[in-house]
């Protein structure tokens, strides 16, 4: 990608990027003999000292944001990140810039590459709070495994958190039900030998219920 490119390298950039220069083809260099200048931080001692230099104000040497290499390295299609669009220009310009185009295209990467860090650790999240909602599902039902019963061999599940599950099937009416004569005492599943079972085929159990009722009779 780089062949035959001499880049001179500011300390503010990243070993990384330094590799992936040279790793591409390119060469790095001192100064003097540099083609290409790059630079992470325009107020870095050593690239304010080339933006105050002769060469500098001359327009002989230009120095370059590092994130043009990210972009490279980033780009499906080789060559094709511009160059131009990278332009560093002295620490004390930013501002005005920013007022009069906005922020710059680095600046732009870099907080892409923040949000899309901010998605992937909110998706890693989500993935590991189903795996625990899955562990947990499964646990719970490694305690209550569904059996069957031997009349009609119906299959029958312990309900959970009983009377709040009992949304699976719905609360009888008030008016359905019969007026009972008598003392009336809490019924909690659990005590007393007593359990609450979700049957999920309700109409076919009552059938074969009914059924063997007709026959005995």
């Amino acid at each position: 990608m780089f062949n035959g490119g001499v880049a001179w390298f500011s300390q503010s950039v990243s070993e990384e990027l330094c590799r992936f220069w040279a790793a591409e083809g390119g060469v790095i260099t001192n100064q003097d003999g540099a083609d290409y200048m790059f630079s992470s931080d325009a107020s870095h001692p050593d690239t304010k000292r080339i933006h105050q230099s002769l060469d500098y104000l001359e327009g002989k040497i230009t120095v370059f944001h590092s994130c043009y290499l990210t972009a490279c390295a980033n780009s499906e299609i080789k060559n094709t990140v511009p160059l131009g669009h990278f332009l560093l220009p002295p620490a004390c310009l930013h501002q005005e810039i920013r007022q009069k185009i906005g922020s710059f295209i680095w600046e732009q990467i870099t907080d892409l590459q923040k949000q899309q860090g901010s998605q992937y650790a909110e998706v890693e999240d989500n993935k590991a709070e189903d795996e625990q909602s899955r562990r947990t599902l499964e646990r719970s039902e490694d305690i209550h495994t569904p059996e069957t019963l031997e009349t009609g061999k119906l299959t029958y599940i312990p309900l959970q958190d009983y009377p709040t599950s009992n949304m699976v099937t719905g609360y009888a009416s008030a008016k359905e039900m019969k007026k009972f004569l008598g003392e009336i005492r809490d019924f909690i599943p659990g005590c007393s030998g007593y359990l609450a079972y979700w049957i999920p085929n309700e109409t076919k159990a009552l059938s074969v219920v009914k059924t063997k009722l007709k026959r005995k009779l």
